[in-house]
């Protein structure tokens, strides 16, 4: 169980920090709010997945399929993800 906590936190680490410092620099731009922020990482996460993910480092899922985590899955929970972000950052 810990174990794959550790191989998800590898994967969102190349996704989150940077999706979060881009949803900021464009949130900032028209004036901050958090509804902006929300925004923007909806869009920006998945963005970055796929650019990361499935043009740079597509041979990566096979690591992550050694360790039960499908393509689908791990594309399903970035989704998850980034609207549960939005509707977090949308509500405050």
């Amino acid at each position: 169980m810990i174990r794959q906590f550790t191989i998800l936190r590898i994967f969102y680490l190349k996704l989150l920090i940077p999706s979060v410092f881009i949803s900021l620099l464009l949130s900032f731009q028209g004036g901050f709010s958090a509804s902006d922020f929300g925004l923007c990482f909806l869009l920006i996460l998945p963005l970055l997945h796929y650019f990361v993910y499935e043009l740079r480092l597509k041979n990566e899922y096979a690591f992550y399929a050694h360790f039960g985590f499908s393509r689908i899955f791990l594309w399903m929970l970035t989704v998850i993800l980034s609207i549960i972000t939005n509707l977090i950052t949308t509500f405050l």
